[in-house]
This record gives structure tokens, sequence and C-alpha cells, in this order.
């Protein structure tokens, strides 16, 4: 929600940005001047109380860090002011994208700020923020599985939690100091369980989720043990000693948000593929808040590129000179008998358009439009034939360029990827580009399907099928690249529900293996609707949904 409310605000946020990039300008102008500095302190001053209001932590470290360098220079503590001014020019470039890309409705990816907020810092002697300071997930939420608190009076629920904090007590004590550490941490498990039974969908729930997600990975080897996480574990006895003494009264008061921020950074760093974590990541979306190398630097490069707004110029401006090359070649077409010499000035605008297009970073598109540069100079000093088939290839290219800048100019940076294809694919309309992703994902939707229903067959599990929740979660990728959200939340719970009913036996019922294959269905019919088919996604989506929490509410596969 708080990402909707950006939109609203970020044409003020754009145009104060400009006004700061402005007065920066004139500083390096004229040093000696140091009323526009002034000005830029005012202009970050009023950006920073906007996103403070928003909530957006790392864009708030950004401008924090910003408005410190300006101060800086402005007192004349900085020595290299050079740098200084890169910097800040830096962040002017990178703010703005950053809320681009959460406008556009990709997750965040506080990390990516990191670099430019420890270069500033650096430039003022503060120390570096570490990464575990740009850890931001969204800890309002809970678990989506949560039921309703269970109807009981007072004395029954302090009961209730007065066993359960004994039980947990035992567990930690067998888990930390006992000769049966394993033992203990089931106990602390089966009390988390119990725990979260207890209290429904009060806000404390998530804490008891999470702590399962947690106790599951170190049980699999994929989180190691260290006296911070050790101590995480003694502090829940703190969150169950109110429930004992206060009852349900103390239901609505919230977890310490920084303390589930810690459990859930380790929850993110955890390498197992237990259904337990598998569910925490994909709720809190733990991939992208803790995210990988390759996800980082791809980040980084958008962030790196032209804004959204400074793209929509210059695309306005090529798009403008691509209508009139348009025109030029249907005059050429239409005409009974064409000198071919009238294509010449064509040679020169080509040229000059693939450059434009390749300082812009779409090297693929470029290199069509600077090769119909040399078609057409081949054609002006009659080398080749100015055939009709040449021409049409030529004003299909122009046409798809068109198609390629006009998303550019809504996407910006992050639709580079989907705009650069491999040679030879440079004449597909960008409508068969989009549907060739969503082939590739319905071959890869029913190629999964294979060692389900051999799974089914066989009633037991194979290696293949424990490669199936992540597999999910790569098709929720291809889905977010899409900007279905929705989408790829259906199948991050595809891979929970085959996590925790697929690979351990009992396996599903008849009713429950049919239900799965309709989600299935609805997701194959989900992907032919993103590629132009007239299926109501909103109702296949419904569907979907409603059959897969039917699906997950049972607790067991019998």
């Amino acid at each position: 929600m708080k990402y909707a409310t950006l939109s609203w605000v970020k044409p003020a946020i754009d145009d104060t940005l400009k006004l700061t990039r402005q007065s920066l300008e004139q500083f390096v102008e004229n040093p000696d001047d140091t009323g526009p500095l002034q000005e830029a302190v005012g202009w970050l001053h009023e950006i920073h109380g906007a996103l403070l209001m928003l909530e957006i932590d790392s864009a708030v470290m950004l401008l924090e860090s910003m408005s410190a360098v300006t101060q800086g220079l402005l007192s004349n503590k900085i020595p290299d002011k050079g740098s200084a001014y890169d910097s800040l020019m830096r962040g002017v470039l990178q703010l703005p994208n950053y809320l681009d890309h959460l406008t556009l409705g990709y997750p965040p990816v506080p990390l990516a700020l990191l670099p430019l907020i420890n270069q500033l810092r650096g430039l003022v002697s503060e120390k570096p923020v570490a990464a575990s300071s740009m850890f931001f997930p969204d800890v309002t939420l809970g678990n989506p599985q949560a039921k309703a608190v269970p109807k009981m009076s007072e004395a029954q629920f302090k009961g209730f939690v007065r066993q359960l904090r004994v039980s947990y007590q035992k567990g930690l004590v067998e888990f930390a100091q006992g000769d049966h550490p394993m033992e203990g941490l089931k106990l602390m498990l089966n009390t988390l369980n119990q725990a979260q039974q207890l209290t429904g969908t009060a806000p404390v729930s998530k804490v008891w989720w999470i702590g399962e997600a947690l106790l599951e990975s170190i049980a699999q080897k994929g989180l190691s043990l260290n006296d911070a996480l050790m101590g995480l574990f003694k502090q829940v006895d703190g969150l169950l000693k109110p429930l004992m003494e206060q009852g349900t009264g103390a239901l609505t008061r919230l977890p310490p948000a920084a303390w589930v921020t810690k459990w859930l950074f380790y929850a993110a760093q955890a390498t197992s593929t237990g259904q337990r974590l598998l569910a925490v990541k994909a709720r809190y979306q733990l991939d992208y808040c803790l995210p990988s190398a390759a996800l980082l630097r791809e980040v980084e490069r958008m962030l790196s590129g032209p804004d959204i707004e400074l793209m929509r110029m210059v695309v306005t401006t090529l798009r403008d000179e691509l209508g009139r090359l348009e025109e030029t070649l249907d005059i050429f077409m239409r005409t009974d008998h064409p000198e071919v010499s009238d294509l010449k000035p064509l040679v020169a605008q080509l040229r000059t358009a693939g450059l434009t297009l390749r300082l812009l970073g779409l090297e693929t598109p470029a290199v069509g439009l600077l090769k119909q540069s040399a078609v057409v100079d081949a054609m002006v000093s009659r080398k080749i034939e100015a055939s009709g088939e040449r021409l049409l290839a030529m004003a299909d290219l122009m046409l798809r360029v068109d198609a390629a800048l006009e998303t550019l100019s809504t996407h910006g940076t992050h639709a580079m990827a989907s705009l650069q294809q491999p040679p030879g694919r440079l004449d597909t309309p960008l409508k068969d580009g989009i549907k060739a992703v969503v082939e590739e994902a319905k071959i890869e939707l029913t190629d999964m399907m294979t060692p389900i229903l051999s799974c089914w067959d066989r009633q037991t599990p194979d290696e293949e099928v424990a490669l199936l929740p992540a597999r999910f979660q790569q098709l929720g990728g291809v889905l977010l690249m899409l900007h279905q959200p929705a989408a790829a939340q259906l199948t991050a719970r595809c891979a929970l529900y085959v996590a925790r009913h697929l690979l351990h036996p009992p396996l599903p019922s008849p009713t429950q293996r049919r239900q799965f294959a309709e989600v299935i269905v609805c997701l194959e019919l989900l992907l032919d609707s993103l590629a132009g088919h007239p299926h109501n996604p909103q109702q296949l989506l419904a569907s979907a949904q409603h059959q897969l929490q039917t699906l997950l509410s049972h607790p067991t596969n019998q």
C-alpha cells in the first residue's frame, strides 16, 4: 500500500530532485557562492520528510547520507569536493530509479543502495553501514495460514500458555546445554507449533511461525547456530510470559519490530528447502531483502541507468525520428515509379537512430538499424535491388523498434533485459516476445507435472520431486518479470504445497490430487491470458487460490 501512495507523490519528489541537481550544478560552477548549496540542503530535507512518511527506510538512509555530505560541503569540512559532488549526483540519479523500481511493482532490494550510501558516509568520516542494517522486510505481515484464536476462558488460556512456557524452557535447556540437543529442538519446535495454534492470527503468532522455520533449517543443517541466534531463541520466553500473566488481553501487543527483523535475517540466510522455511521466505520476499549476488548486480545496473522521465524524453525524440523514417519509406513504397535516390537521407537517419539506441543500452535493436542503414546505402548505390521484400522487412523492423521504445518509456531500465532479444529474433513483434516467454513457462509447467504424476503412481517421491519447490519459485520469477505478482505468489504457494504434501508420505488423496491438477490447469490458462488469449485472469487466479487454500488447510495428507 505504501508504494501505491509513493506513485502519488513521486512526481513531486522528481521535481524536487531536479531542483537539487540544478543547485548542485550551480555550486560547482561557482564554489564561492554557497547559496545554491543551502537550497540543495532544503530540497533534500523536503524529500527526506516525504520518504520518512512513506517508511521507505533504505531511501531514507540514502537521503540522510546525501544531506550529511551536502552539509559537509557547506561547512567546508570535506576536502575532496570533486568526489563529494560526483557521489551526490549519483544519488540524484539512483534515487528516482529506485523509487521507479518500487512504483512499477518490483520488490524492494535495499542492498542495491548500500555501495553509494557507504561511499557518501566515507566522505564525512562516518562508519560504513553493515549489510544487515539494510535488511528491511515488511514485519507487519503475519502468517497467511493462521486461523482464529480458539474460544476458551481466560483461566484456560493462561494455563495453556503456562504449560507451553515450561515445555519451551525444557526444550531450550536441552537444546543449548543437554546431551541430546536434537530432542530439545524437537520439543521447542512442537511447542512453537502449539503456541501458533493457540494465538491464531494475533501479531505474536508470526514469531512462533518464523521460529519453527529456523528450527527446521537448523535440523536440516541449512542454518548454523551461533550465540546471537541462541539469544533470540532465549528471548521467546519473554514473549510467552505476558500471555501467561495477562491472558488474551496481551494478544494485541505487537512483537518488537527489530527483534522480528533479526529473526527474519537468519531465515533469509538459511539454505535448507523445508516447507516452513520456503513459506516464510515467500511471505516476506526474503530472496529480495537479502538478494543473491546476481540479482544484486542486475538491480544495481538498473539503478545506474537513466530514470524513466529522462528515458521518456529521449524515447519521444527517437520515436518522432522513426516516424519520419517510416513516412519516407511509406511514400517511396506507394509511388508508382520511385527514384531510389529518394532513400538516401535514410542512410544517415537510420545510422543516427541506431547509435542512439546503442547509447540507451539496446544493443540488439541498434545493430538491426545499423544493418538497415547499410542495406539502404547499398540500394542507393545500386549494389542491390530495392525490392519490396527488403523494404517491407525494413518497415517491419521500425515497427518492432517503436514497440520496444514504448515499453522502454513505461518501464525504463527495468525493460532492458526483456528487450534484448538474441540475434535473428529482432523481427519478432514485442507481443511475440511475450508469447515466447509464456510458451517457455508453459513447457516448464507441463514438464513439472511429469515427476508429480510419477510420484502419485509409485506412491513415493524421488529426487525430481524434491527439485519442484525451487522450480515453482523460478516460475514465479518469470511471472514477476511479466508484472504478475499475484500469480507469482500463487506459484510460491504451489512450492509450499509440494514441499509439505509430496515430499513426505502419506501422499495426497485422489480428491486432493484432482484439486492440485486444477490449480496447474488454472496456471496454464493464466499464462495463456498473458499471451492474449481471451481468458479471465482474475477468475482463474481466484479459482486457483481457493483450491490451494483448501489443499494447504489439510494438516496431513490423509
